[in-house]
């Protein structure tokens, strides 16, 4: 053992290289292949993405997107092509454009291009409050009439030929006026003094003249109504186009809800004259007409809660700055009340899913009640006309039976067709595109209407 441990000593070098050439090679095959194992890792994850590059380079996705709810939109994923880059460049132009269309075609069918405010120069406001003032004064004048001007809304009834039945004196005087002649063709006296049968002729004959003076009535008009259909409405629930010019005080902001009253009224008449005109352009005499009576028209109440105060300040919120401090209070559009619902009952969506108090930024919303004595038979077209006119939809309609007799006593002559008494609840829709140049700017505030910079009109 000693001996083998001498040998060591004195030959350590050849050891440690024998030892070397045994561990080496082995652990050397290790470390490359671990080295290998890196570098391979690196190159690849640089190979991946140079070729992730050249992939995305390699292709581009062209779409077309919807322009119609149910449209799907399109889309292509293929290589880079100038024609066809081209081609999805011109096409989405071309929808551009019939965006663009539809929208002023859109615009120009809710606000019409007769769509006048009642009196120009008024909205959305003016800098001078007490010219406002006086020209708001002078709005109700026009609104309610007076015996130089008649109300505007007498214009509306007359732009579709409506009229009211001839009053009982007039009835009275030309059936009597008949009654005499035909006595005068008996020889003169009293109808006591003919015979029974002359009797029962002569009244025959009161009777057909009657109806005789009703019919021409009707035969003169396309439909019964005048603004007396407009007033009556629960002041609590319903807006109330007045009779006579309302005392106080009273701003722009008051007037716009006028105007707005005065614009639902006049589309509805405007419908109910479509449904009264025929293919020709003609308008149709109440006998033959579809709408018969205008009954009443109800639209809902926009509110005009109490003005608050903003504590910051001390100033009515919402205010016109730059207009004397002073301020208009705010204005929602509420339901037409429903029986048994309170004034403050709030707005439910109908089926539409639209509400009055929907804050969507695109349109406001309304809803009134139309009350019509129609043919039965033509109540579709009737409902159809309303869709027509503008954004309307017909949301409710409830039948009743119609008292001919009590109505024809009243000089309502309906013959030949059916009738039915149809409550038609209909909802508007107002575009905010166009109302933004007519709308005050406490209305813009509290509807959320945007528009680049209230300004004041200083002229129609």
């Amino acid at each position: 053992m000693s001996g083998f441990l001498g040998w060591l000593k004195s030959n350590i070098l050849i050891v440690v290289f024998c030892v070397l050439i045994i561990v080496l090679p082995p652990a050397g095959f290790v470390g490359s292949s671990m080295w290998n194992a890196s570098i391979k890792k690196k190159v690849e994850e640089k190979l991946t993405a140079k070729k992730r590059a050249v992939d995305g380079v390699a292709k581009v996705r062209y779409t077309l997107p919807p322009i119609s709810p149910d449209e799907q939109p399109f889309e292509l994923s293929r290589p880079p092509n100038a024609v066809v880059t081209a081609f999805f460049a011109e096409q989405r132009a071309e929808r551009q454009k019939m965006i663009e269309s539809v929208v002023k075609r859109a615009v120009l069918f809710n606000k019409k291009e007769d769509r006048q405010v009642i009196l120009p120069g008024l909205f959305p406001g003016l800098d001078d409050d007490r010219e406002e003032r006086r020209k708001v004064k002078e709005m109700a004048r026009l609104i309610a009439g007076d015996d130089e001007t008649p109300s505007v809304y007498d214009g509306l009834f007359a732009s579709i030929n409506a009229g009211e039945p001839l009053k009982p004196e007039d009835v009275a005087r030309r059936v009597v006026d008949a009654y005499r002649a035909a006595l005068d063709r008996q020889g003169g006296g009293d109808i006591g003094s003919l015979p029974p049968e002359e009797q029962e002729t002569i009244r025959k004959q009161m009777k057909a003249q009657r109806l005789s003076v009703y019919a021409r009535r009707a035969g003169e008009l396309s439909v019964y109504g005048s603004k007396e259909a407009l007033y009556g409405a629960d002041p609590s629930t319903e807006s109330v186009i007045f009779k006579e010019i309302p005392e106080g005080s009273h701003d722009v902001t008051e007037a716009f809800v006028w105007q707005m009253d005065y614009w639902f009224v006049q589309d509805l008449l405007r419908a109910v004259r479509l449904a009264n005109t025929t293919e020709d352009g003609l308008m149709t005499e109440i006998p033959i007409s579809p709408v018969k009576r205008i009954v009443s028209i109800r639209l809902d109440k926009i509110e005009i809660p109490e003005e608050a105060e903003d504590k910051d300040s001390g100033a009515s919120a919402g205010g016109r700055s730059g207009r004397g401090g002073r301020s208009s209070p705010l204005v929602r559009p509420r339901p037409v009340a429903r029986p048994g619902a309170g004034p403050s009952a709030e707005a439910e969506p109908s089926y539409t899913g639209r509400s009055p108090d929907d804050e969507n930024g695109t349109y406001q919303v309304r809803r009134g009640r139309i009350t019509l004595i129609a043919a039965s038979d033509q109540l579709v077209r009737v409902l159809e006309a309303i869709s027509k006119e503008n954004f309307m939809t017909v949301i409710g309609v409830k039948l009743n039976d119609v008292d001919r007799w009590a109505d024809l006593r009243e000089g309502y002559f309906y013959e030949p067709d059916h009738v039915v008494r149809a409550e038609i609840e209909v909802e508007s829709s107002w575009l905010d595109f166009w109302l933004a140049d007519v709308v005050p700017d406490r209305v813009a505030s509290a509807w959320k209407i945007e528009r680049p910079e209230a300004e004041t009109n200083k002229g129609p």
